[in-house]
C-alpha cells in the first residue's frame, strides 16, 4: 500500500489564513451590481471595516508628545540662497608678484605713529602720574605686580634711551663720575 500524503483542503469550517485567501474576481461592466457576494468576500469587507473602526482615535502616544513640538518638526526650514556659494575659492595664494601677467600684490600700508619730540616725550615721562606713584611705592618697599613691574621698567628703559639722545646726564651718575674723576687725578699737574 502506497502512502499519500494528506492536503487540507478549505471549507466553510476551517477558518481562512491569509495564503488561503482566494484572488477576488474582477466584476464585470454588465451586471455586477446584481451579483451576491460570496462568503470569503463578505469576511474580507468585514475585516476591513473592523480595521477602520478600530483606527478611530489618536496615534499611539499623543498624551506624552507636546503638540507644539510636533508643529516644528513638520515645519521645513527655508535655506538662505546665499550659503553654500558654488564658487570655488582658492585656498593657496597661487602667485607672488608677477609683474609680467599683471599680478602684483600691493604691499599693506601700515600707519606709523606720529613720534613726538624727544624733550616733549621725556617730559611726560617724567610727569607721570602713574609712573611716579609706583616708583614711590617701590622706594617704601612695596612688591609691585608683574604688569605693574614691566610698565615701570619700559618707562624708566625709555627715559634713559631719549636721555643719552638729548645728551643729558643723570645726576646721580655725574656725582659718581666727579667722585672717580677726583681721586684719579694728579696733583701735580695743577702746579
Amino acid at each position: 500500500m502506497s502512502r499519500t500524503k494528506k492536503t487540507r483542503r478549505i471549507t466553510d469550517i476551517m477558518p481562512m489564513r491569509k495564503a488561503d485567501k482566494p484572488q477576488q474576481p474582477k466584476p464585470k461592466l454588465g451586471g455586477g451590481k446584481n451579483r451576491k457576494l460570496t462568503r470569503y468576500e463578505l469576511d474580507a469587507k468585514a475585516r476591513e471595516e473592523k480595521k477602520k473602526r478600530k483606527h478611530k482615535g489618536l496615534p499611539n502616544g499623543s498624551r506624552n508628545v507636546d503638540p507644539a513640538e510636533q508643529k516644528k518638526v513638520v515645519q521645513k526650514e527655508v535655506k538662505d540662497p546665499r550659503i553654500g556659494s558654488r564658487k570655488k575659492v582658492p585656498l593657496m595664494v597661487e602667485f607672488v608678484n608677477q609683474p609680467e601677467k599683471g599680478r602684483v600684490i600691493k604691499p599693506v600700508p601700515v600707519e606709523e605713529k606720529p613720534r613726538l619730540a624727544p624733550e616733549i616725550e621725556l617730559e611726560q615721562l617724567e610727569n607721570n602720574e602713574c609712573l611716579n606713584q609706583l616708583l614711590d611705592d617701590l622706594e617704601a618697599g612695596k612688591v609691585l605686580s608683574a604688569e605693574d613691574q614691566k610698565f615701570v621698567d619700559e618707562c624708566l628703559d625709555r627715559i634713559d634711551e631719549l636721555m643719552t639722545e638729548l645728551g643729558i646726564e643723570d645726576e646721580d651718575e655725574s656725582e659718581d663720575a666727579l667722585l672717580r674723576q677726583f681721586e684719579t687725578i694728579d696733583i701735580n699737574q695743577f702746579r
